[in-house]
């Protein structure tokens, strides 16, 4: 990618972008430098726009646990996708291939494991978790039973429940999350 489309590029996105992680005022005022445009991903690898390659240790925050660029994962995806591309599961909706992939899903579990709740990211699973577990103790007549137990410098998520149990601060700073019901507990140390 030429430098110029970088520059606009970076300019659009200093201007249009929250980015979680990263100190607003100084990313806006390009103190932080400029953002790295991540244009391909291979294997484990992703490249940047000026060509740069770097593992991605991340695996894209998680969620690319098979690598990038698999030609089969695009092809059915693709498939997928002409034939229908999302729908919800509300009111007892459901589609072929959620139905099986729950069902195969709850016999390789291990335990009682009887349902499959479907999110779209680590943050609205936790999120979920903290609701269904809620719920539960509300159905077994313990409705104060509301304490989550998190590790300082634990990340589970941006949403409101999940952000609250994030251990650090910064996450929490000026945001009012609702952090009375989190117990923290020490943070591993390893070395």
């Amino acid at each position: 990618m030429d430098k110029q489309k970088i520059d606009l590029i970076s300019a659009q996105d200093r201007g249009a972008v929250l980015h979680p992680f990263t100190h607003l005022k100084d990313f806006a005022s390009g103190k932080l430098g400029d953002p790295t445009i991540v244009e391909t991903g291979k294997g484990i690898t992703i490249t940047d726009a000026t060509g740069r390659e770097y593992i991605d240790g991340f695996a894209g925050l998680y969620c690319m646990n098979v690598g990038y660029g698999r030609t089969e994962v695009a092809e059915a995806i693709s498939r997928q996708a002409h034939k229908l591309a999302y729908y919800h599961t509300y009111a007892a909706h459901t589609t072929d291939e959620l139905a099986r992939l729950s069902d195969r899903l709850v016999k390789m579990a291990p335990g009682k494991m009887s349902k499959v709740f479907y999110g779209l990211s680590g943050s609205d699973a936790n999120e979920t978790q903290a609701k269904l577990v809620w719920y539960y103790n509300n159905l077994r007549g313990l409705p104060k039973k509301k304490k989550i137990i998190s590790r300082d410098r634990g990340y589970h998520g941006c949403s409101v429940v999940s952000g609250s149990m994030t251990g650090m601060s910064f996450y929490h700073d000026f945001m009012d999350l609702p952090v009375s019901g989190i117990l923290r507990t020490g943070a591993a140390h390893h070395y």
